[in-house]
């Protein structure tokens, strides 16, 4: 549903323009323009999106191109909240078959205004790359170094937690 929407009979191209919003089963993509090529099966969308999945994390970007079910997708200097209210934000989004690729990017449990304020640990991890497997539900990270207070302390060439969806699992437990 848009304010105006406009088919191309002819390339077979739908246009929307004002208020976009793109919706199926999975998904609900908000936009202020957004295009559908019905040969290609795929979407692009502009200006302020916001992308909200099946398991309550919320994507922004300024350009998305993807298929009709956000299998495949892609775009540039995305930020994304996850559902637990932690953040991740890269330079460039990559989304195949259920697997998020998140390259020059940042994670921290944290609000953005909240870095440094109580009830947040005050520390991210920032990473060449961050795989999000939606399947096994766990976070991959390459080429990671732990900040904590915006100091460099560890450096790891490969990082692995569960997502947050996830609420038991072995392996490294965050003090508290």
């Amino acid at each position: 549903s848009a304010k105006e929407i406009f088919f191309n009979k002819k390339n077979e191209v739908i246009s929307a323009e004002g208020n976009v919003v793109i919706k199926n089963e999975k998904i609900i993509i908000t936009s202020e323009k957004a295009k559908f090529y019905k040969k290609e099966n795929k979407f692009e969308a502009l200006n302020n999106i916001r992308i909200s999945d099946e398991y309550k994390n919320n994507y922004y970007s300024d350009r998305l191109i993807s298929n009709d079910e956000f299998s495949n997708a892609k775009a540039n200097k995305i930020k994304i909240r996850l559902n637990d209210n932690s953040r991740i934000v890269g330079n460039k989004f990559i989304r195949k078959n259920g697997i998020n690729v998140i390259k020059s990017s940042q994670y921290t449990p944290c609000d953005e205004n909240n870095y440094l304020i109580e009830n947040c640990p005050g520390w991210k991890l920032k990473s060449k790359t961050v795989y999000h497997d939606e399947k096994s539900k766990t976070m991959h990270y390459d080429s990671s170094t732990l900040y904590v207070l915006n100091v460099p302390v560890l450096y790891t060439p490969y990082f692995s937690h569960p997502d947050p969806t996830v609420n038991k699992r072995s392996g490294l437990l965050a003090p508290r």
